[in-house]
Order: structure tokens, then C-alpha cells, then sequence
């Protein structure tokens, strides 16, 4: 094969790739992508509740004692101070859940401690037997009965 003849192949290998490149990149650009699924309202909710707690434990340096001091605090929060602390609603009860339309479960005067993985609140009695539950380390996964139960010693 002379080197003109390599030259030729080379080129039409190279074209073939970009070719090939190129319908990738638009049939992907242009194919329906999906939003992704839209998280549940329980799920929400409980984040919604842990952002509050864990606001209110950071300012305070300790755990509200009970529901009304976290209702009571998160009502004098200025709309900047939620902002910024992703606090996006109060207007839903984000105390109760959806699932099961009971009051989500609060562990009061527990200072957030990232460094130690325990539920702050929690789903009373969940869906299908499983729980959202609220992690001191910031954020709310869907967990078990028996899961639940090791993260709420």
C-alpha cells in the first residue's frame, strides 16, 4: 500500500468517526428528555422541617424543646434568612406528613451534630412499610422499619 493510499484510508477512518460523532451528539441533543421524577410532598415536607431544625440548633446551640418554639422561630425568620437557608415554605404544615396524614415524629432538644448519623424526625407510620426519615448529617431518605429503628436508638 503506498503512502498515498494510507493517507486516503486514514482520511476516510477519520471522517467516518466524526460522522458517526456527530449523529450521536444530535440525536441526543435533540431526542425528549424527561424531567426527573418530581420528589414526594412527604419528602419535602420533612426536608423543609429539617432545614428549620437544624437552623434553629445552629443559632441556638441546642434543639428546640418542642414543636410550638420551632413553629414560633421559623415564623420570626426573615424571607432572606429563609433564602438562604433553603427554607422555601412555611405555609404547608410541614410538621405533618402526607402519607400518612400524621405528625412526623420530632426528636426536640437534640443538637444537629453532623458527625454522628441519627433521625431527627422521622414518619409515623410511613407507606407500604417504609419511612422518610430526616439524618442529623442532612438529608431525608426513605428507610425500612428496621433501619428506622437503628437510626432512632
Amino acid at each position: 500500500m503506498s503512502s498515498e493510499e494510507r493517507r486516503r484510508s486514514r482520511r476516510a477512518v477519520l471522517l467516518a468517526c466524526c460522522a458517526a460523532s456527530t449523529a450521536c451528539v444530535t440525536t441526543a441533543g435533540c431526542s425528549e428528555s424527561k424531567p426527573p421524577p418530581a420528589m414526594p410532598d412527604a419528602k419535602v415536607r420533612l426536608t423543609q422541617l429539617l432545614r428549620l431544625y437544624t437552623v434553629y440548633s445552629d443559632k441556638n446551640r441546642k434543639g428546640p424543646p418542642n414543636e410550638q418554639a420551632l413553629r414560633d422561630f421559623g415564623q420570626k425568620l426573615t424571607p432572606a434568612e429563609r433564602e438562604a437557608s433553603l427554607i422555601v415554605d412555611m405555609d404547608d404544615d410541614i410538621f405533618t406528613s402526607p402519607r400518612d396524614n400524621q405528625k412526623f415524629n420530632v426528636r426536640y432538644n437534640l443538637r444537629i451534630d453532623p458527625g454522628q448519623n441519627r433521625a431527627v424526625a422521622w414518619e409515623a407510620t410511613g407507606k407500604d412499610g417504609k419511612h422518610f426519615v430526616a439524618l442529623t448529617m442532612g438529608y431525608v431518605e426513605e428507610y425500612d422499619e428496621q433501619t428506622l429503628k437503628d437510626y432512632t436508638k
